[in-house]
């Protein structure tokens, strides 16, 4: 009997631990693991605190601003393998994955309101020397025409935040704050024009059907012209395309000046009628 209740003692010890982490949950309380692990620096509602305005050489960053804006991927990364160059430490040691991911979907519940006033004024600081005032890039610096952009408000972000390899479009993430970036990347998505697809037809009609009867009827020429069609054909080379193709000189050359918008509008006409 008392060797079955030595052997009956041991496995209980043996099990505790077991039975300790099972009933932890490996702590999944997402705020309370942000708040252990982060708001000394970021602050307990996600904006930076005192200590963290203070950091050298890089203040913390407003959690709040990017919440939104963030992929879960990116902030993954950055929770578990920190930011060379500034007091942001790999958490890897300090959280376990689920934990990681309870910590990014606390985040995730922060709301930000961009403040637009802030965003042009940022915007015309720091961008409009390559995209111009009105985001159209007509600033002879091949800059991406922003008005006609389809990226997304946290494509946006990405770019404004890393910047685009080959191209002149640098990183702001150390010359930028989080609710510049915000504010600005808020503001430049508002810029995009809106096409018009029924002012597009009427526009197609006055200045296209003398030769295409409809938009389906348009035969392109040139290297593989065979296989493309307008779906495989980006706004930027339809633009070129009806500018300054072939047919320019049989339309006239009133085509090749219409307005930028009235060009996005046949192009929207363009896609709309050949779905």
């Amino acid at each position: 009997m008392e060797l079955k209740r030595l052997i009956g003692v041991a496995l209980a010890l043996i099990a505790m631990p077991v039975l300790a982490v099972a009933g932890n949950d490996h702590n999944l309380d997402g705020k309370k693991l942000y708040e252990s692990n982060c708001a000394s620096c970021h602050g307990m509602d996600g904006t930076a605190s005192a200590f963290g305005k203070a950091l050298q050489p890089f203040p913390a960053r407003n959690h709040r601003a990017m919440a939104k804006l963030v992929s879960g991927d990116e902030m993954r990364r950055i929770i578990t393998y920190g930011i060379n160059g500034t007091a942001m430490t790999p958490k890897k040691y300090d959280l376990d994955g689920l934990q990681i991911e309870a910590v990014i979907d606390y985040i995730k519940t922060f709301d930000y309101t961009p403040n637009l006033a802030n965003g042009k004024e940022r915007f015309v600081a720091i961008c409009a020397s390559c995209h111009g005032v009105d985001g159209r890039a007509q600033t002879g610096m091949g800059a991406k025409n922003l008005v006609y952009s389809k990226l997304s408000l946290e494509e946006v972000t990405h770019t404004m935040r890393y910047g685009r390899p080959g191209a002149k479009m640098t990183s702001k993430r150390h010359q930028m704050s989080n609710e510049d970036i915000a504010d600005v990347a808020n503001y430049v998505y508002g810029l995009r024009y809106k096409a018009d697809v029924a002012k597009g037809g009427k526009l197609f009609a006055e200045n296209c059907v003398a030769c295409h009867k409809t938009a389906a009827d348009i035969k392109f020429t040139g290297n593989a012209a065979n296989t493309l069609s307008i779906a495989d054909m980006s706004d930027r080379l339809l633009d070129l395309r009806i500018r300054h193709g072939r047919h320019v000189d049989r339309a006239g050359q009133h085509v090749a000046k219409l307005p930028a918008d009235d060009i996005q509008d046949i192009i929207a006409h363009m896609r709309h009628s050949t779905k």
